[in-house]
């Protein structure tokens, strides 16, 4: 069966926008659209006006759908500035149920417990990127569901930043009716 999907990315840079779009089918990715405009309204890489801002990341994403022919709707957006940081962490948990199978509800566990560190008011989590599973001292596993063991660990990349950059860059983005 054919798996296709549109999926688009959003660079809101200190001096430019770029949009692009893609149709992956199949895990292979096909890029369809781009759009590009000066940035105006950030200074690195934090949003200093609001309306500026939104104007420039119009234009790219416009400037991508007509190149693509559709809308769009969802995008992913990467962030940067100095106030982004970033560190490895990890968590463990027990698995206590009879047949020691890890399901799901245990990887997002420990997870959740990997991405538990104290924050200043003033700082989100942005992303969690587990980088390895280990099951009882076994390491190297991207996926332990399904797998039997006692003991899951993970070690993951915690990526976090500014609560005010974050939610304002994001304002921006879904006030033109993009989600992100």
């Amino acid at each position: 069966m054919r798996r296709e999907r549109l999926v688009v990315g959003l660079d809101v840079g200190t001096t430019k926008v770029c949009c692009l779009v893609a149709n992956v089918v199949d895990g292979i990715i096909e890029i369809i659209g781009m759009g590009m405009s000066p940035s105006r309204g950030l200074e690195k890489g934090v949003v200093v006006d609001i309306g500026r801002t939104i104007q420039s990341i119009r234009k790219a994403v416009e400037e991508a759908e007509n190149m693509a022919d559709v809308r769009v709707d969802n995008v992913y957006v990467g962030i940067a500035g100095k106030h982004i940081r970033s560190i490895n962490n990890s968590a463990t948990v027990s698995i206590t149920r009879p047949d020691h199978i890890i399901t799901k509800d245990d990887v997002r566990r420990v997870v959740e417990a990997a991405r538990t560190i104290p924050l200043p008011p003033d700082v989100e989590m942005i992303h969690v990127i587990p980088r390895q599973y280990i099951v009882d001292g076994q390491e190297g596993i991207t996926d332990p569901v399904g797998m039997t063991g006692t003991r899951l660990e993970v070690d993951v990349h915690l990526v976090m930043g500014s609560v005010t950059a974050v939610h304002n860059l994001v304002r921006c983005v879904e006030s033109l009716g993009i989600h992100i």
